[in-house]
């Protein structure tokens, strides 16, 4: 199975660059577009809570797919439980984004929780306990997911093979271009913080938030395509694993007939 889909080729991710600027210059529209934008239940939030969604709803039939095919494709266990892990991952994240529906259904948040969370919200990421705690506030647990996940795993396996051959066995690996939308996206927040955070005066919602919503709305996108590319590489090892099959059965059926 060649290269020859679209996340593989240089226009997407010149597209996707473009998308990432475009998002960050938004923080300087004015006050209209930042409430249109921003607050919670819009645009930017919307965009990354379905993505993660989808997401989930893609990693889940990775592993549905990886687990009938197991015992042909010699799937490991633990990779597996990284497919699975990689959807109930997701799915939580969409969850947690929309305070699992609590403001679409209208639901009020228990009071022992409520006195807990620093947003007055149903979900378990805001919470003070994670909050007050530089290592386990989301922000962190989040990043290192996506650097060891997109950045690390890919630029270690596309560097040195022996450890691509041992860690394939284990977990997916994806392609080192879709880390570096990853790190594209980190710096151009670094970047927008150094050129909007004065000019950004809007009363609407704080401007930490608001980078911080696009910020994540755009890692959140990603997921999509990163799930993508664990299928494709999913399907090209089910593809080798059918074909090494079928070459076998030729083999076979050849040295029987010589032997005949």
């Amino acid at each position: 199975m060649d290269k020859s889909k679209w996340y593989f080729r240089t226009p997407f991710y010149v597209i996707m660059t473009l998308y990432f600027v475009l998002g960050y210059t938004t923080l300087g529209w004015g006050e209209k577009w930042a409430a249109i934008l921003f607050p919670e239940d819009h645009y930017f939030e919307n965009v990354g809570a379905i993505s993660l969604f989808v997401a989930a709803g893609i990693s889940f039939y990775i592993f549905v797919r990886a687990f009938q095919n197991r015992k042909n494709a010699q799937i490991h266990w633990l990779k597996l439980l990284v497919y699975l892990g990689l959807a109930g991952l997701y799915f939580f994240g969409g969850g947690e984004e929309i305070s699992w529906g609590q403001r679409i259904f209208h639901i009020s948040e228990p009071a022992a929780l409520a006195s807990q969370n620093t947003q007055d919200e149903l979900n378990i990421h805001n919470l003070k306990f994670f909050e007050k705690n530089k290592l386990l506030k989301a922000d962190t647990i989040f990043t290192v997911f996506w650097m060891a996940f997109a950045v690390i795993l890919p630029a270690g396996a596309l560097l040195f093979k022996p450890f691509k051959e041992f860690a394939a066995r284990f977990t997916p690996i994806v392609y080192w271009g879709i880390g570096a939308l990853f790190l594209i996206n980190y710096f151009l927040a670094k970047l927008a913080k150094t050129i909007y955070e004065k000019a950004y005066t809007w009363p609407v919602i704080p401007f930490p938030q608001a980078l911080q919503e696009v910020k994540e709305s755009n890692y959140e996108l990603m997921f999509v395509f990163l799930s993508l590319i664990v299928l494709w590489d999913l399907n090209r090892s089910l593809t080798e694993a059918k074909q090494t099959s079928e070459q076998g059965t030729v083999g076979r059926l050849a040295f029987g007939s010589q032997k005949k």
